[in-house]
């Protein structure tokens, strides 16, 4: 009779044994999964960074020097440099003109955070706004483009 009570007792200690592992194991791959999935995003993370740190990022702005003098900053924002940026203006450009741009682009390499002015003309009936295309080659591939609005 002891005995059995007994034997009774070890397979309820036994089963709850079981249960109890069988919660652990459970945990266990969900936190696995987790961690797989976490690891996951910091590899995108890290790819991500890697692949941004070879672009460089060519832009444009136009500011007030004085009263009555504009120009025209091109720079290099980005953590790479710039290699053959080309300013491409159109006929209907009146604020930053050919010949000004001629004399400073193409520029055959813009490091990281350089940048260069570009004498304007603005008068009374200069476009409030007009397009720039500024191109150029990195790290990360050739002829890249950034479109800029440049506004008075």
């Amino acid at each position: 009779m002891i005995s059995n009570i007994i034997a009774l007792i070890a397979v309820l200690v036994s089963i709850i044994s079981m249960i109890l592992t069988l919660k652990s194991t459970r945990a266990s791959e969900r936190l696995s999964e987790c961690e797989i999935e976490l690891v996951r995003f910091q590899l995108q993370n890290a790819q991500r960074d890697f692949e941004n740190e070879k672009k460089a990022d060519v832009s444009a702005t136009l500011y007030k020097v004085d009263r009555i003098t504009w120009r025209l900053r091109v720079y290099n924002k980005g953590p790479a440099e710039a290699n053959n940026v080309r300013l491409i203006l159109d006929e209907q450009n009146e604020i930053v003109t050919l010949g000004a741009a001629s004399g400073k682009f193409p520029m055959a390499r813009m490091e990281r955070h350089q940048s260069v002015e570009i004498i304007t003309a603005v008068h009374m009936g200069s476009p409030r706004k007009e397009w720039l295309c500024i191109t150029w080659d990195d790290s990360s591939g050739i002829d890249r483009v950034n479109k800029v609005e440049i506004t008075l």
